[in-house]
């Protein structure tokens, strides 16, 4: 394998949709101490398997959450993008677990993991949207999740090989984002057609905003609580 840098696919999601500029929380989570940490050494193995625990979380309440938005779709073509953007995200719960077994942990482990605070915030802001707010609400801070780590893929493979040292078979995890950039790029020209007003566009623009937030103290949160 080759360490891959980002391929930008985030910084154009919802170009022209959202009512301000959030490049400077997108760029507070691609470096943010929790990835710029694996080049310097202060992010260890004992983080990354927090890590791997927290997304497992997250990837198997995501696959609920599809599904569930499949059902909110305003339209067949809505629908079957999403349908779509499912088929590539198979066996990303099976990688993400084998990230953690070359780690230190079992796959016991993975059976009983508790969210901390910042992977349910995020979790819950996904089930807040779905239930409260409209489908582009929804899509969009999904959306908004999937491709800032997309990018952060990229960018951190390199270090993971080379200073954590970890094998290419152990991080297949990360380059297995790169099927679902197609997908994502969809998602912003399904969006464009969904957001008909500024009202809407300012709704989607709150949600991705908050998304960002609660992406920094999903982070956060595994920084202080590493696993030895």
């Amino acid at each position: 394998m080759t360490a891959r840098y980002g391929h930008g696919v985030g910084t154009g999601f919802l170009d022209g949709l959202l009512t301000e500029d959030l490049s400077d929380l997108r760029r507070a989570l691609l470096d943010h101490p929790l990835w710029t940490g694996l080049h310097t050494g202060s992010t260890t193995r004992a983080h990354l398997r927090q890590f791997a625990l927290q997304d497992a979380w997250l990837i198997r309440e995501v696959h609920r959450l599809d599904g569930l938005a499949i059902a909110k779709a305003p339209d067949p073509d809505a629908a079957d993008h999403l349908i779509r953007k499912l088929v590539p995200k198979a066996g990303a719960l099976d990688l993400i677990v084998d990230l953690g077994v070359a780690l230190g942990l079992t796959r016991a482990d993975f059976d009983r993991v508790v969210p901390l605070p910042g992977c349910a915030g995020l979790t819950t802001q996904f089930y807040y949207h779905l239930c409260r707010s409209s489908f582009v609400e929804t899509v969009a801070c999904i959306g908004a999740s999937e491709t800032i780590f997309l990018e952060i893929c990229g960018r951190i493979e390199r270090d993971l090989l080379e200073v954590v040292g970890l094998s290419d078979e152990a991080i297949r995890f990360f380059a297995f984002h790169d099927a679902l950039e197609p997908a994502e790029r969809a998602t912003t020209d399904l969006l464009r057609r969904l957001v008909p007003d500024r009202a809407t566009a300012q709704a989607a623009t709150d949600a991705v905003r908050l998304c960002y937030q609660l992406e920094a103290l999903f982070y956060d949160a595994v920084l202080a609580h590493p696993i030895g």
